[in-house]
């Protein structure tokens, strides 16, 4: 049988194939190491030989050059020795006395002799000079003279000087002169031009780029010779001290060394010998530059590599055509193999179509069960499989006499956290909530999630309603813990309504109807809470939906008033502003209190456009104010929790700015600790964004909530307002009366404006003025009124009235309301 026919011939030939081209791989990469390595190695190992021998010419040239400097520096002090033992047969220093000594110098660098008296100024000079000039300021006149009596007499070497006559760069040698009695007579000195002291150094060979320098211990620089590269940019530094930390200054390291070290006028590396001389406070240098001595070395390395590349790129060439001929005998093996199988494969390619299309119609038919019964989000059953659940319950219940409980779930607040952490958070928290109600529930009963964050749990085999009582109590605790999400504790109450079978219903969409009704009953209680279905709920249901529905027209149709209730500076009386105070006139019922309808527009996801159809009117009002003749006013705007934490407010106040082209500081928003509470990070943000187009910000109904004072810490706002539930029970020595005076205290101490809401009464006004608040808002102030009533009401201010006395003793009805 030939090999292609075998069951497993294409596997074996793939195999094959693998290990072959693996091979051909691991050999290229192994002649790549070898090779690379060896060019690497051989590289480095060039450049260590170069640098040992850099290192060795410069320790002999700065042998070299210490003997050198050695020898000159004593024949000159042997020359200033002497000239001071003749100088001392005379009775004193004589002037002209120097120029027959100068023939005992011989130094083809010497500049001068000189002749300092005890008191440092100039005697003689072989150069030209003006006699008593004062010297004494010089350190080598001051070293000499302040020399203690058992002091040695060593030779000074002075850094580098500019002459003070010559104007010549100088390097004086020097020694002192004593008296007959053993007394500082004065100072002889050789001066040497620098300059041409370094030709001690001119046959050495450093290159074009290297450089011999003497550097005295105290850092300064006596004598550089550097090479034609480098030319005066060195020489400069003559005089200068030597930058940067040097290790030839150190007296803890070796005498004599050779070190790598950055050049003292760039960042270049040296490589540097310093033998530090034993006789004197110098140092002598030999130093190249590692790119010049290098140089030669990186011409060979980079040939090396050019090779090596070359060579690398023949290694390729050869193993990519091993591969091409390869691959051609692994395609005609794998073709044959292929055709054979195809041959031999029809029967079980039949065979396995039929199998593949079972299996496919067995997966479809579960997945369509799957879906059609289960919830993607909880896994747990939907309102199909209740349906279906139900009906046999039901059945059985009305067979045996059994009662039977619908309790429909709503969770509290779900719609704050899906707005603020989003819908994939939501749908984790759904889940999390699915887990435990499954193990807050028996296991004959039943939990399917209708949608959203609704949840229907069916319990069945009761004896009477306090069963079904007793499970909804079991699911509140089972939610009170809270549920860790994203590194979050989230708090998510419950609100359960129940209906009873067969008092409350006799089939599923009856019971599900009213014990929806139910839950609406709870929440309307006050959330996380659970109810019993009663029939007069059904007609508060039906209520509430007539209430939704005419306000959904009201929003479309924006059929809603505002009325402004004054401010005025507690002060002066003086108005400073007005709230606007939103107003519905429903066609059969009259007008609806705002405490009825807002909390509706909220939980139903209107208050955003009616938040800003408010704004906009407040915005057309400012416009129309005729701030000449009346002053300007500053209009408050009440904000909800939603229009800060899911609409974009800042977006809406500029649309509405700009429209109605006002000034941003005629509008004040209030908004309320909640609504920052609820995610405080997007509401400081808003506020933010509205503080930066110039509207003001207020915290509305200061003091109700846990944690005021940490949020006026964290939020930028203009003003605080104080709660009207303090001052009902206002009186002298109250704890209320205590607590106001504290919250204007701390409004003060924080530079923000306190406004207190609810003065009703005369003693309200006066307490509030005697405890400092900066402004009075209340029915003993005025009652809200519409724009033209506000015109008058301010017009007869304007004219004479009192200030606080009320617009009018009779307010329209659309004040009342």
């Amino acid at each position: 049988m030939p090999e292609w026919s075998k069951p497993d011939a294409e596997p074996r030939e793939r195999r094959a194939f693998w290990w072959t081209q693996a091979a051909i791989g691991g050999l290229v990469l192994i002649m790549f190491v070898l090779l690379w390595a060896a060019t690497l190695t051989q590289i480095a190992h060039d450049r260590a030989n170069t640098e040992a021998a850099a290192r060795q010419q410069a320790a002999d040239l700065a042998r070299a050059f210490e003997a050198r400097l050695v020898d000159r520096i004593e024949r000159i002090d042997h020359a200033l020795k002497h000239l001071r033992q003749e100088m001392m047969e005379e009775p004193g220093p004589v002037r002209g006395r120097l120029a027959g000594l100068r023939y005992h110098v011989d130094d083809p660098a010497l500049i001068n002799l000189m002749i300092l008296d005890a008191e440092g100024r100039l005697v003689d000079s072989t150069a030209v000079h003006q006699q008593g000039t004062d010297y004494s300021d010089r350190e080598y006149f001051r070293v000499h003279r302040d020399r203690p009596a058992d002091g040695a007499d060593a030779l000074f070497i002075s850094k580098p000087l500019l002459g003070r006559v010559s104007q010549l760069w100088v390097l004086l040698f020097t020694r002192r002169i004593e008296g007959p009695d053993g007394r500082f007579a004065g100072v002889l000195g050789i001066g040497i031009d620098p300059f041409k002291y370094a030709d001690l150094a001119a046959d050495l060979p450093v290159g074009r780029e290297g450089a011999v320098s003497i550097v005295g211990m105290d850092r300064v620089f006596r004598m550089l010779h550097s090479g034609p590269a480098e030319g005066a940019a060195l020489r400069a530094l003559i005089g200068k001290e030597v930058p940067g930390e040097r290790a030839y200054f150190d007296l803890a390291r070796p005498a004599t060394d050779v070190l790598r070290v950055p050049a003292a006028l760039d960042s270049r590396g040296l490589i540097l010998a310093y033998r530090r001389l034993a006789k004197f406070p110098l140092v002598a240098n030999v130093s190249f530059t590692e790119a010049e001595v290098f140089a030669a070395a990186e011409e060979r390395a980079l040939f090396l590599r050019r090779s090596a590349l070359a060579a690398s790129a023949g290694i390729l060439l050869c193993a990519f055509g091993l591969f091409l001929l390869r691959n051609g005998q692994h395609r005609t093996r794998i073709a044959l193999i292929r055709a054979n199988g195809l041959l031999r494969g029809n029967e079980r390619v039949l065979e396995e179509r039929v199998r593949d299309r079972t299996r496919a119609l067995e997966l479809s038919n579960q997945q369509v069960r799957e879906l059609a019964y289960s919830d993607g989000v909880t896994g747990l059953p939907n309102r199909a499989l209740l349906a279906d659940r139900a009906e046999q319950a039901v059945q059985a219940a009305r067979r045996y006499g059994r009662k039977l409980a619908f309790l429909f779930l709503d969770l509290d607040h779900f719609k704050t956290v899906n707005d603020t952490l989003g819908h994939q958070a939501g749908d984790q928290l759904l889940a999390a909530v699915a887990l435990r109600l499954r193990a807050a529930v028996r296991m004959s009963d039943s939990v399917a999630r209708m949608g959203g964050d609704e949840f229907v749990v069916m319990v069945e085999e009761l004896e009477d309603s306090r069963d079904a009582a007793h499970t909804a109590d079991r699911i509140m605790a089972a939610l009170r813990t809270p549920f860790s999400l994203e590194g979050r504790e989230l708090h998510v109450g419950v609100s359960i309504g129940i209906a009873m079978f067969p008092d409350d219903g006799a089939d599923m969409p009856a019971l599900l109807k009213n014990a929806d009704t139910a839950m609406y009953a709870a929440k309307t209680a006050g959330r996380n809470a659970l109810r019993f279905f009663s029939p007069a709920m059904t007609e508060a249901a039906e209520r509430r939906l007539e209430l939704e529905s005419a306000l959904r027209r009201a929003v479309a149709q924006a059929d809603f008033t505002l009325v402004y209730q004054p401010k005025i500076y507690a002060a002066t009386g003086q108005l400073c502003g007005v709230e606007a105070l939103l107003r519905w006139h429903h066609p059969e019922r009259g007008w609806v209190p705002p405490s009825e309808f807002i909390p509706l527009a909220e939980e139903i996801g209107l208050i955003e456009p009616l938040g800003a159809w408010v704004i906009n009117e407040a915005c057309r009002f400012i416009a129309g104010w005729d701030g000449q003749s009346l002053g300007a006013l500053r209009v408050a705007v009440n904000v909800a929790a939603g229009q800060i934490n899911r609409g974009d407010l800042g977006a809406v106040v500029e649309r509405a700015l700009k429209l109605h082209g006002i000034d941003p500081a005629l509008l004040e928003i209030e908004v309320t600790e909640s609504a920052v509470i609820a995610d405080t990070a997007r509401a400081t943000a808003t506020l933010n964004r509205l503080r930066a187009l110039g509207v003001t910000v207020a915290l509305d109904d200061f003091g109700t909530g846990y944690s005021s004072l940490v949020y006026l810490r964290r939020i930028d706002i203009d003003s605080i307002k104080i709660d009207r539930s303090f001052l009902t029970d206002v009186r002298p020595g109250s704890r209320d009366a205590d607590l106001v005076r504290q919250i204007i205290r701390l409004a003060q101490s924080l530079r923000l404006s306190v406004v207190a809401e609810g003065v009703e009464t005369a003693e309200h006004r006066s307490f509030l003025e005697e405890a400092g608040c900066d402004m009075l808002q209340g029915y003993h102030i005025a009652r809200p009124m519409p724009a033209a009533d506000l015109r008058d009401w301010l017009a007869r201010r304007q004219d004479g009235r009192k200030a606080g006395e009320p617009l009018s003793r009779q307010p329209s009805q659309l004040a009342r309301a």
